[in-house]
Parts: C-alpha cells; structure tokens; sequence
C-alpha cells in the first residue's frame, strides 16, 4: 500500500496541502478544529471519515440537504437545511458562526451548494477541502485543498515536476475491489432515500440536467439494449480497429456533467461533436478514421449517434465518423493514432499510452510535453506525443500531493481512504 513519503510532504507543504509542522501540531490542535461536510460521496464514507477526524480529538458537523444525506450520515451532528438555493450562503454563514466551523469539506466543486460554500468559506478565512474521485483510477481518491480537476492547484508547468523529488516516489497501491457494483448499490439507495423523503425537503434541488429517476429508467434501457446488441457491435469494432488507416478517438464526457460546463467553452456534448467533427473533415487525413466514443455512464437521454450521423453527412464525412459505445477503453487505445477530450480523466490514460491527446478544456494533465499544443486543427496530422518521462514524474507527483489509496464504496476502499485522509485533514492547519 502507498505510504506518503518525506519528499512527498515537501511537495505537499509547497502546494499548500499541508503545513510543514501540522502534523507534528495536529494532537494539539485537534480540539481547536470543526469539520463542516458540506458534500460528500454516495454512502457512508463521509461518516466514517467524520468518526477517523473524531478520533483525534476533531469534531465533525454534515449539512443535510435531503433525505438521501440523512441516510448516509445519521442524526449525530447533522444540521439540516430546508430552505431553497437563495437563502442558502446566508443560512450557512450563519452556522459557521454558531458552531466554531473552521474547515470546509465538499464533494467536487461544482454543484451549486458546494460552489456557493467554498466561496463562503474563502471569504471568511476557513480552510477548504474537496474531495473527487481520483485522477487514476480505481485504487485512487482525490483529496485537494481549494478546487480540484480546472481549479486545482496543481502546476501546469512540466519543470515543476521533472525538478521535484516526489518524483522519485513510489506509486504502488493496494487494490480496493470492484467499485462499480458497490457504487451503484449506494447511488440507487440515496436516490431512493431523497424520494421517499421529498415532502420533508421540499426545496432542495439536484444539480442534475435530468432527473435521477429518468436517468435510471434509461440506464437500465442502455444497459438492455447493450446487451442485445453486444455481438453486432463487437463485430463492427473489430473491424474497425483492424483497419490500416488512421484511427482518432474523441472521448465524451457525461452529459449534463458540470466539468464539461464549468471548465470548457463547450455546454453540452453536442457543441463538442460539432467541433470534432467540422475540425476532423477539414483537416484529417482522407483515409483517417475518427470514434466517438460515450462515456461509461452515460444514461442514454441524448441520441449521440443521431447527432453524429447528421453532423458527419453535413461534412461529407459520414463513411470515416463512427459512434462507439461498445467495449473497454484499454481495447481501443493502443490501435488510434491520437485521442480528443474535453478535460477527462480517460483523456489521461490516453497520454498513459503514449498517444497525442488534444484537451478542449481546462485539465491538470494539459502542459507541453504530456498533451498536444498545437490546437485541435493541427494534431490531424502533426499531432505531438507525450514524454515518458515527463508523465511519470506527473503521475508520482500528483499521486504523492493529491491522492489517497482507495475508494467510496467498497468497503476496504473506505478503511483505507477514511484512515489516510483524515491523517492528512489534520495536517493541514493553514
């Protein structure tokens, strides 16, 4: 299992994830600190972290938006709100006062409660804490001080982390189990939770483009459909990547995910397909091929291949423009000559492949020498491959300042995670 090392907590103080004497001070201190959770994962991790802080002496207080949370954290120092998003910042500054708050912690940076708090809490002087899923999946969790993913404070100056000597560190980790069948469990159960609840929590409103309801019912319908269908596809992408031409990858993100919205000039998927697509028929190769593939959890609301047909026969680049939504990324990967994405992590495993990959958004992992520079028209056919060198020392540096082995739904995920992160929670103390 991964073990923080001293080089690493250089790294980390000169980030400002931690003080360099806070984990000396942090007994000391413990009683001096209020955790307030703003956000968390699906299920009972941020509970478990909560009773990992309390252990050292900290206290720990979670806002309840719906009922979905209550289920989650229990009644023990919970503060439920309520009221609507307009009266939300000053109910929350108003607890802050009351209860001594003196950490934020949410989960991402962009739904609109955790938004409106970290902003709050900036103005107020409090420390802030966010928690994402990891940029290397699935052992890893993202633990970050301000923002995370386009507002991280990570550097996107590649000298920075060839100079570092967490480069040197190791990235080995301990395996956390298959979290996707633990995530869904979770997800379904707080879902199900804030509907059961809703009469009590009239106001509150998910930061979601469709409802979670319809989500699930489409899910489930995309989930069918793949299955019926599985061979045909497995067939037609076989032969696709054994073709000999040139083989581009453009990478969706989740429809209606707010990285997309907040962290790109695109609003929705269908603004980014046209601009692949109107780029890939103007300036591609006349053999190149180009796959649209769909995110993994993608719901299936938007008819992605509707649209790329259309879009492709508008460019006269219908016979070279594919919709893939069949198959493992790991399988494509090694067979295309560049990948094109927004800001996403697959992106990332991308430049772990050595393939060129353009980002159309605001990424840690975009920086000369990891992805291509020269603007998505160019990389057609001058496309720039990563460093070797330059992604391992970013990936042991990122993993050493930002990421903590394990996972928010298995239950060995969350030992490990809770454990690690709650060590590193109380080392912060500026």
């Amino acid at each position: 299992m991964y073990r923080e090392s001293a080089t690493s907590f250089e790294i980390a103080r000169d980030l400002g994830v931690v003080d360099a004497d806070g984990l000396a001070r942090a007994s000391s201190l413990s009683a001096d600190r209020h955790f307030l959770f703003i956000s968390a994962p699906f299920g009972p991790f941020c509970r478990e972290l909560a009773q990992a802080l309390r252990g050292t002496g900290a206290r720990c207080t979670r806002v309840i938006l719906n009922a979905g949370d209550a289920l989650d954290w229990g009644a023990r120092s919970a503060a439920p709100y309520f009221g609507g998003l307009p009266g939300w910042t000053g109910w929350l500054n108003r607890q802050i006062g009351r209860l001594g708050v003196t950490d934020i912690v949410t989960y991402g940076d962009s739904s609109p409660y955790a938004a409106e708090a970290l902003i709050l809490a900036q103005s107020l002087g409090l420390r802030r804490h966010v928690l994402e899923q990891g940029y290397f999946r699935p052992d890893w969790v993202t633990l970050e001080r301000d923002g995370v993913n386009g507002n991280s404070r990570l550097p996107r100056d590649p000298e920075w982390y060839l100079r570092h000597p967490a480069r040197g560190g190791r990235t080995s980790e301990e395996r956390v189990g298959l979290t996707t069948p633990s995530a869904i469990y979770l997800i379904v159960r707080h879902h199900a939770a804030i509907y059961a609840g809703a009469p009590l929590f009239p106001r509150y409103r998910a930061a979601y483009q469709h409802s979670a309801f319809r989500q699930a019912m489409t899910h489930c319908w995309r989930f069918v459909v793949g299955r019926l269908t599985a061979e045909r596809a497995r067939r037609a992408h076989e032969a696709l990547v054994a073709t000999s031409a040139p083989i581009f990858l453009a990478l969706l993100q989740r429809p209606g995910d707010s990285q997309l919205w907040r962290h790109s000039d695109f609003e929705t998927a269908a603004a980014f397909v046209e601009r692949v697509v109107t780029s890939f028929a103007a300036h591609a190769p006349a053999d190149a091929q180009l796959i649209i593939r769909a995110h993994p959890l993608d719901p299936g609301i938007d008819d992605h291949g509707k649209l790329i047909r259309r879009v492709a026969q508008r460019e006269g680049v219908a016979e070279q423009v594919h919709y893939l939504d069949h198959g493992k990324l790991h399988e494509v990967l090694p067979r295309i000559a560049a990948a094109i994405c927004v800001n996403s992590t697959a992106g990332l495993s991308a430049v772990e492949f050595g393939k060129p990959t353009v980002t159309l958004g605001k990424a840690i992992y975009d920086m000369p020498g990891l992805t291509h520079q020269g603007g998505l028209d160019s990389l057609w056919t001058k496309p720039e491959a990563p460093d070797p060198e330059l992604y391992d020392a970013f990936r042991r540096v990122v993993i050493a300042t930002s990421q903590v082995n394990g996972a928010y739904s298995t239950p060995l995920g969350r030992s490990l995670a809770a454990s690690e992160m709650a060590r590193r929670l109380m080392g912060r103390t500026a």
